[in-house]
């Protein structure tokens, strides 16, 4: 998917990043987990070890196939055995949980950036959705999007409840966003969180198409699907009105170059 990968921000940079997100726990779930299998004084090592597999599996994404992503590899590129990678983590679906949990973390984060210093809520709710289906791509390697894409898919049979928590820090900043175009009237007023996760099921379609397969003929550009999402929220935007999207983050671009 076209999201950054942990390591593109930093341990540090994404537990800051957490706090920032309404509602959403201090630290990701998977330091529970390996918090849960370790002893006491030896937690920090535990918690270090583990981010160094994680961070290890998703530069291995980004060089290899998705089926060349084995529990051997990973552990050989962090530079211990498989026996430690194992003390960690319960296989290889918990370890790509891990990461899929640390990915939404700097996601919400870039979405958040994207849309900072955009006084009008709809408009910021319309920059937010057009980073994430359309310039979001330009901070990752596509190779390590069509990873996560897969593992995504493959991850949500096997633990859902886990992947449905994992998406939940950026469910939430769209949420926030939502909730301030409800309340500047600007869409029809509901359950933000509800409007929220409806947005996230479209943007996992469109991810899924541009990654693994189109299924759609043609498949709807950045622009048309953001205008059918808010016109489905209920707002009354007027016709181009999506086209001007992007223009704002393009001229910092070019105004930094």
């Amino acid at each position: 998917m076209a999201k950054a990968s942990p390591e593109s921000a930093g341990p540090e940079g994404t537990n800051e990043a957490l706090a920032r997100v309404w509602g959403a726990p201090s630290l990701p779930d998977w330091h529970a987990r390996v918090l849960g299998r370790s002893l006491g004084p030896a937690s920090d090592k535990a918690v270090r070890q583990a981010r160094d597999l994680i961070n290890a599996a998703a530069r291995l994404m980004r060089r290899l196939d998705a089926e060349e992503l084995t529990m051997q590899n990973i552990a050989a590129e962090a530079g211990v055995s498989v026996r430690v990678l194992y003390r960690h983590f319960e296989g290889k679906d918990d370890l790509l949980v891990a990461l899929i949990e640390e990915s939404q973390i700097v996601f919400a984060r870039l979405i958040e950036k994207a849309a900072a210093g955009i006084d009008d809520p709809l408009e910021r709710l319309g920059e937010a959705l057009y980073f994430a289906t359309a310039e979001a791509a330009q901070h990752t390697d596509q190779n390590f999007s069509r990873a996560m894409a897969r593992f995504t898919v493959q991850t949500s049979v096997t633990s859902p409840d886990q992947v449905s928590a994992a998406h939940r820090p950026v469910i939430l900043v769209l949420a926030a966003m939502v909730e301030d175009a409800m309340q500047s009237g600007q869409i029809e007023v509901g359950d933000s969180e509800v409007a929220a996760s409806n947005l996230w099921d479209v943007y996992e379609a469109h991810q899924r198409n541009l990654h693994l397969g189109n299924s759609l003929s043609p498949r709807p550009a950045s622009g048309e699907l953001i205008r059918f999402c808010l016109l489905g929220l209920g707002s009354h935007i007027p016709p181009g009105w999506e086209k001007k999207l992007g223009q704002r983050n393009r001229g910092r671009a070019t105004a930094a170059s």
